[in-house]
């Protein structure tokens, strides 16, 4: 399937292809939410962003099966892309992105909420090319019970890709002990004048929070649900129309049990 896009504005789109190819072309503005589920299936994405343009994507997985993605992102001049993977279903996922920061001015944000009850599995690669590009990842996720979360997230500055920006954040909170999870940050340098950073906090809840939280009333599910909430809510705010915030975000509230 390939899309391309010459217009501005929103739309919603059921991925059924194996295969998708999108291109935004030039001083387009551009937000997609898609929603896609897989069987044992391998889904192959590359998507283009053309000079000045920009493209704000939720990537929705609402399967419970086995599902792999592999990512090829072009990034071109003064282009900027925010990325968001939305991986709260049970099933197994194995996500593999890679980012080309091919122009001045490109311009990438990776976004993932996560909640890992069986195996969730992240390969993030920003690649800097050439002289001020930008690239952040923000990754959050809710480790349950005997679930396994592995995450690299790697940010690459080419030599000659001076004044360029490489930064990384993931917290992960784990709900007992029995888990496994592992982040690796890594940050390949090749380049002096760059500014680049990586924070990974990794642990599980703070118990006199959730004993304050319960001395006011709220149940033990409700409170730990409360505190999970600022993992995951971050990725419900990729839409400029608000709607899709709160239906995103309602969404998010029952998954963690603060709706019956």
């Amino acid at each position: 399937m390939k899309l391309i896009y010459n217009n501005s504005g929103f739309e919603e789109i059921q991925l059924n292809d194996k295969s998708v190819e999108i291109f935004v072309k030039e001083n387009i503005e551009k937000e997609l939410l898609i929603h896609y589920t897989g069987s044992d299936e391998i889904h192959k994405m590359s998507i283009d962003v053309a000079q000045s343009a920009s493209i704000n994507i939720l990537l929705k997985n609402e399967g419970n099966s086995k599902n792999k993605l592999v990512q090829k992102i072009d990034i071109h001049k003064d282009g900027k892309a925010v990325i968001a993977f939305w991986e709260i279903e049970e099933g197994n996922t194995d996500i593999q992105t890679d980012v080309h920061l091919l122009e001045n001015g490109a311009n990438i944000t990776l976004k993932s909420a996560t909640v890992a009850s069986n195996e969730k599995k992240f390969k993030l690669n920003c690649i800097h090319y050439v002289p001020y590009t930008y690239s952040k990842m923000e990754n959050y996720a809710i480790v349950k019970d005997n679930a396994k979360f592995i995450m690299e997230a790697i940010g690459k500055i080419e030599k000659g890709a001076y004044a360029s920006e490489s930064y990384q954040a993931t917290r992960v909170l784990t709900l007992t002990d029995q888990h496994q999870s592992r982040v690796t940050p890594v940050l390949l340098i090749d380049e002096n004048d760059v500014k680049a950073s990586h924070a990974t906090t990794l642990g599980q809840p703070d118990e006199n929070q959730l004993y304050y939280l319960q001395s006011r009333g709220l149940t033990r599910k409700q409170a730990l649900g409360l505190l999970t909430l600022g993992y995951l809510t971050p990725i419900s705010e990729l839409f400029k129309d608000g709607r899709y915030s709160i239906e995103l975000k309602e969404e998010i509230e029952k998954r963690v049990g603060l709706h019956d």
